[in-house]
């Protein structure tokens, strides 16, 4: 499981591009921010003390236990002569469900492979009582009706329903010893993977934080600044190719071609997404020629030792087995691009005024 996280921090990295910083080398004449003079394409307005909030990182213990379940304990969840006994209250069990209002299916009343832990009250009146005394592998049908008023679907409210339910297992409980049997990234103990799982999420908080700050940033910074002409082609050009390589990435992880998962996800046609792809491409490139500006200014522009460390970092946290291997995916001049904006980012955060919203106070 610890390996398809890594892939997933891998995909991220490189979907990345679309908010962040662009990687992949393209083609043409002045492709890398180091290939021209920020200060000849723009002229900045004010970037301190800028005004900016956003809901403080925070992580439910509720997203912890879900994560955990269908991660770990939904893979390995206890067969009939496993568990040697029927479902009883405060089990979480793991069910396929249909259900017919009038003898047809209804929006919204199929599942296949859902944790329900009995006793939570998370379904209707009868439903998780009528699972207690399966046994797993049984399908039993449960006539029920629905409260009256039903505000999620007030259609519903007060309707006779039959739910057919097929129970697929029992989770195991988390404790020492089944965390040890499957041999979690180092994990020995429960407290050891709600930790892990814990600091997973709180890092998922963190940085969607700090992508909210900083485009209230940069969306302030670009209104005050003056663009004296287009970026360069180049530059341009290796943004678009980035873009299309992450959309194809995406299109094929939704088993797709990227024409039909744009038209799919966005309703756009070739000639449209085309265009699309070279707008954004252009305003990611006024973009970094912002941020290098002002790292101009402020000396911000990392040095090749400091590079070579983000490059050592990168191999370690996203599980690459070489440099050699990042660096076929990715490029030195665009990772250096990067962290000069982490590094802008970090130094407009210190310098505005940046709040952050506590969701969770009294």
């Amino acid at each position: 499981m610890i390996e398809e996280i890594i892939m997933r921090r891998k995909t991220y990295l490189i979907a990345a591009a679309l908010v962040s910083a662009v990687l992949l080398t393209g083609c043409g004449d002045k492709e890398f921010l180091k290939d021209i003079k920020a200060g000849d394409y723009v002229t900045l307005g004010n970037y301190k003390g800028i005004e900016a909030s956003a809901n403080a990182p925070h992580v439910e213990e509720a997203d912890v236990a879900y994560f955990i379940q269908e991660r770990y304990l939904t893979p390995v969840m206890l067969t009939k002569e496993e568990a040697g006994r029927p479902i009883q209250e405060g089990d979480t069990v793991n069910i396929d469900f249909v259900g017919y209002q009038d003898g047809v299916a209804f929006e919204g009343g199929t599942g296949e492979g859902y944790n329900l832990t009995i006793g939570s009250g998370q379904f209707i009146d009868g439903f998780e009582e009528g699972l207690i005394g399966v046994e797993i592998g049984e399908q039993v049908s449960l006539d029920l009706a629905f409260p009256d008023p039903y505000l999620v679907n007030p259609e519903l409210s007060g309707a006779p329903v039959v739910f057919d339910v097929t129970v697929n297992g029992i989770l195991p409980e988390l404790t020492d010893e089944l965390v040890q049997s499957m041999e979690i990234g180092g994990c020995q103990t429960k407290q050891d993977l709600e930790d892990m799982v814990y600091d997973l999420h709180y890092q998922s908080e963190v940085a969607r934080y700090e992508n909210e700050i900083e485009m209230i940033l940069y969306n302030t910074i670009m209104a005050e600044c003056t663009f004296k002409k287009e970026p360069p082609a180049g530059l341009v050009e290796r943004y678009e190719t980035s873009i299309e390589t992450t959309q194809n990435m995406r299109a094929a992880q939704n088993g797709m071609t990227l024409a039909q998962y744009m038209q799919a996800s966005m309703r756009l046609d070739e000639a449209g997404y085309r265009a699309e792809f070279k707008r954004a491409a252009t305003e990611m490139a006024q973009r970094y020629i912002m941020y290098q500006a002002i790292a101009d200014i402020e000396g911000l522009t990392p040095t090749e030792e400091e590079v070579q460390q983000e490059i050592d970092t990168m191999v370690t946290v996203y599980g690459y087995a070489s440099e050699e291997e990042l660096l076929e995916q990715e490029s030195r001049e665009g990772i250096g691009e990067d962290l000069m904006r982490k590094n802008v980012v970090a130094f407009l955060m210190e310098n505005g005024n940046i709040q952050q919203i506590d969701t969770n106070a009294d």
